[in-house]
Formats: C-alpha cells, structure tokens, sequence
C-alpha cells in the first residue's frame, strides 16, 4: 500500500477522532479477546458471542439529537440487568465507534440473539452481529471428536431514521452467515471496516466473495452449551 498525502491525513485524522471520542479500553483486552476469539473452534470458551453498539444510529444528530455516551452506557446498563458479560471494542464501519463483544460461557442462553435484536432495535442500530458455537461429528473416522465453529450472522434491523425505534421484533433479516475470524496481517493493515481490541484489530469477513471466507457448513450440526 503506497503511503500518500491524502491517507496519511485520514490516518492520522482517525487517530484524533478515537481520542476526541474517548475510545479507551482496559489494558488487557487485546489478550482476553484474542483468547476468546482462538476457543472459538474449540469445544470450551464462549458458546455465543455477539457485537453490538448503541453509537451513531442512521438519522442520528439530524432528525433527532443523540448523545453517543450517554447511549453507550444505558446499553450497558441493560446489558448488565440481563447478566451478560462483555468486552469494550473499537469498531470501524464506515467511522470509529466504541462497541461491545458480548460473552456466553458454559451454557448457552435460548433468548441471547432475541435479546440482542431488541437492545439493537432498542438503540436503532442498523444491524448487530450474532454468533452461535455449533458442532459437528467429524465424517472421517480418523479425526476423533467433534468440530466446532462459532456460526456468526449478520442481521439486519431495518430502524426508522426519525428517533423512533422500530420494536416490532420479529422485523429483521439475516444478511449474511460466516463462520470465521481473521486477525492477520492483511486485517492489521486496514484502514476501515474492523474490530479492534487494544491494538489488535480483527474482522468476521462479511459480504467477502473470497472462497477462503465462505462459511464452513457442518454436517447434522448441534448447538454447544445445551
């Protein structure tokens, strides 16, 4: 990638938007999610997870006002009510953003991804990130043991842009399906378009018409944690 004048702005120009915006994350999180994000093929660890925000919904500040902060903590707020556990990250998605990785360990939870759909729905976001642990027998008999792959979907929530949130909760679509998580060089490069824990950026490849990121199909597949 060629360093030109215009990128090194828009690099640096992002840099001063995460500390105007206060984007701060405890000092261990890059360990604690890169940990969590390797148990994701694994049969221990977080049985589902989900990435949500309450930041900059569509229409935001120009229909009706919204104060990020504010926002952000009232979802957390809820989230606690409910018991989840969650993790403080940077998101990029067409702008930087603080967001959160909610956590499921040991037994999965049958309202988690209608709960999170309400709290999006709730805070009119665009969409929240869901993702279930699933296992699968393996075919071949030389391989003992299940397999596992956390099956993320990205769903859709179809807000208003007028300040009112759309609580019809059966009004949601599925966009996409993905079974992996990258955390490379080429994801440590981007410029747009990641998470990001501590200084450790990672990316669910969405929409990417790369073959190596299709979602992995297990055969007669059972959720983990029941």
């Amino acid at each position: 990638m060629k360093l030109t004048k215009e990128l090194l702005i828009e690099m640096v120009m992002g840099e001063m938007k995460l500390l105007q915006e206060g984007l701060k994350q405890p000092a261990n999180i890059e360990r604690q999610v890169s940990k969590l994000i390797a148990d994701f093929k694994r049969a221990y660890g977080a049985v589902q997870v989900a990435m949500i925000t309450a930041e900059n919904p569509p229409g935001a500040n120009v229909n009706f006002d919204w104060d990020n902060e504010i926002m952000q903590g009232y979802l957390r707020a809820d989230l606690n009510k409910k018991g989840y556990n969650y993790y403080p990250i940077i998101g990029d998605y067409g702008g930087l953003e603080n967001s959160l990785m909610v956590v499921v360990k040991g037994r999965r939870d049958s309202m988690f991804k209608e709960n999170m759909i309400q709290l999006g729905k709730k805070y009119l976001q665009d969409a929240v990130v869901v993702g279930e642990k699933m296992g699968s027998l393996q075919p071949n008999p030389n391989i003992k043991g299940p397999k596992f792959n956390m099956v993320f979907e990205m769903i859709m929530l179809h807000p208003t842009k007028t300040g009112k949130p759309n609580m019809n909760f059966g009004d949601y679509s599925i966009d996409d399906i993905r079974t992996k998580t990258h955390k490379g060089p080429d994801v440590q490069g981007r410029q747009a378009f990641f998470s990001k824990a501590g200084k450790k950026k990672f990316v669910v490849p969405f929409y990417s018409s790369d073959k190596k990121d299709e979602a992995e199909y297990l055969g007669n597949p059972f959720p983990v944690g029941e």
